[in-house]
């Protein structure tokens, strides 16, 4: 990756680090490396190289939630993947009330996309539907949009969002997270975007640091240019370092 990918990584990783110090004290963020195996089949099929990172942060008034990865992968010595993402997440909860305000914003860099790089940015209302010691589930509304770069058109397509997270803690050494937003478009009636991912986590130490994660994502476009599969879909074995 050149230069700018990562100056756009470290921009969002100090927005999702700048109000820690306005926290309290007793308060901390959650940070976790992982790094492993990737699978892939869609626009390629191979195993090798996935490397994320993710930070964590909720009290009552807000939540922050930042998570990066990098995915590297060869066959027969070609090159099939090449894929980079930054995301970030802010919550605004409101007192009492099940309801929350969120803004999101995005950058995707793909090498075998008919794009370089991706933004996309989205803000709504949420509402919690489930908050207990085993689960979390909240849905998401809202308006945003993206823009591509490097490809023939460089528009503004603006977008609806829809969204479903749901957290389970299993056990203490266990848990599982699924995630879908769709991103239908505001311009062309029926296309729309997918983001879908699942984790499992099991952790793997005593001190409950280290763990073993499968991840599960895919990422549907109904406007993929032609020769680019619609749906990419992409699995990884990681271990996961808790900090």
């Amino acid at each position: 990756m050149c230069n700018k990918h990562f100056l756009i990584t470290l921009t969002f990783c100090l927005l999702a680090v700048v109000n820690s110090s306005l926290m309290a004290e007793e308060s901390t963020w959650k940070h976790e490396i992982e790094a492993g195996l990737n699978g892939s089949t869609g626009n390629s099929e191979s195993m090798n190289l996935h490397a994320g990172y993710s930070a964590a942060y909720k009290d009552d008034a807000v939540g922050w939630k930042f998570v990066t990865a990098y995915d590297k992968a060869k066959s027969n010595g070609v090159e099939s993947r090449n894929q980079f993402f930054a995301d970030l997440l802010k919550d605004w909860f409101w007192q009492d009330s099940p309801w929350f305000a969120f803004a999101q914003g995005r950058y995707d860099w793909d090498e075998f996309k008919d794009w370089d790089y991706r933004l996309s940015a989205s803000g709504g209302a949420g509402y919690e539907f489930l908050k207990n010691d085993a689960w979390y589930m909240v849905g998401r509304f809202g308006l945003g949009g993206k823009k591509t770069y490097g490809d023939a058109d460089e528009e503004f397509t603006p977008e609806a969002i829809l969204g479903l997270d749901a957290a389970w803690t299993i056990s203490e050494r266990e848990s599982a997270n699924f995630k879908t937003t769709f991103y239908p478009s505001l311009e062309d009636s029926g296309e729309y975007r997918n983001i879908t991912t699942f984790d499992w986590k099991m952790s793997i130490s005593e001190r409950g640091n280290l763990a073993m994660k499968i991840g599960l994502i895919n990422e549907y476009d109904s406007q993929a240019a032609p020769g680019i599969d619609k749906n990419d879909f992409k699995y990884n074995l990681s271990l996961v370092w808790g900090l």
